[in-house]
């Protein structure tokens, strides 16, 4: 049975007390939380608790915020919300841009500013936020390859990039054949199944996440910090996230 996430409280007596212990607040209902969990296996030493289904964008962040109120790890005081002394476990949100459109003027402005102003809020309140601009599967898919820069870039390029690399994508075995060889594959509607994302996706993500890491980085360093979240496309900071787990604790 999975460890709910009141059983984390900082003030609880936990069996395994020395382990580096993340708590990891995720939008999606199946590929991101068990995509951290599976380091569980990977790194010694730590224990990943991901809270999965938070609903998107804004909500994301406000449920964040709301859960850890409720649980003892954030209060309100002197007009800000802030990470309570003594919380020694590590608060990560992972947080999508999810353009509605891929018609940059289609988009309502708010939404640009409520994508930006979550961030702020987020991290203001003590949590990390591992934000992704477009979608968490150009972090998947950097693994591969990078991305390319100078455009912004949304889901579709993703999803589109992913379907052709997994047609191809080497070590294969029978099931990723027989899932890819028809014509109508495609990378969201078939890979993000709980199952298969297990058994045919993270076994090929963990031997290339020092070049997933490296991607990142080029993305990152392509903005500077006056330039606002929504406008910093394409970019993600998973790798943040997936290096303070990789760290020794």
């Amino acid at each position: 049975m999975e460890e709910e996430f009141w059983d984390l409280k900082p003030s609880d007596e936990r069996p395994a007390e020395t382990l580096k212990t993340f708590i990891i607040f995720c939008e999606d209902e199946h590929h991101e939380p068990l995509y951290f969990k599976s380091f569980e296996q990977a790194v010694p030493g730590i224990k990943i608790n991901s809270i999965e289904n938070l609903r998107s964008k804004k909500l994301n962040l406000n449920a964040t915020i709301q859960i850890s109120v409720d649980k003892g790890l954030i209060n309100f005081d002197n007009g800000v919300y802030s990470l309570l002394p003594g919380v020694t476990d590590h608060l990560w949100c992972v947080y999508d841009r999810d353009m509605e459109s891929e018609i940059w003027a289609d988009i309502p402005p708010q939404n640009h500013i409520d994508f930006d102003t979550s961030i702020i809020a987020a991290q203001n309140a003590g949590l990390n936020v591992a934000w992704s601009n477009d979608v968490f599967e150009m972090w998947i898919l950097l693994h591969f390859e990078p991305v390319p820069i100078g455009n912004i870039l949304n889901r579709s390029y993703i999803y589109d990039r992913l379907t052709y690399i997994f047609k191809y994508v080497v070590p294969r075995n029978p099931d990723l054949d027989a899932v890819t060889a028809p014509d109508t594959f495609n990378y969201k509607a078939n890979m993000k199944r709980r199952e298969r994302f297990i058994s045919q996706v993270i076994p090929l993500l963990h031997p290339r996440t020092t070049d997933a890491i490296a991607n990142a980085k080029i993305l990152e360093a392509e903005f500077t910090p006056n330039i606002a979240y929504h406008l910093r496309n394409p970019c993600t900071m998973v790798h943040h996230l997936v290096q303070e787990i990789l760290l020794k604790p």
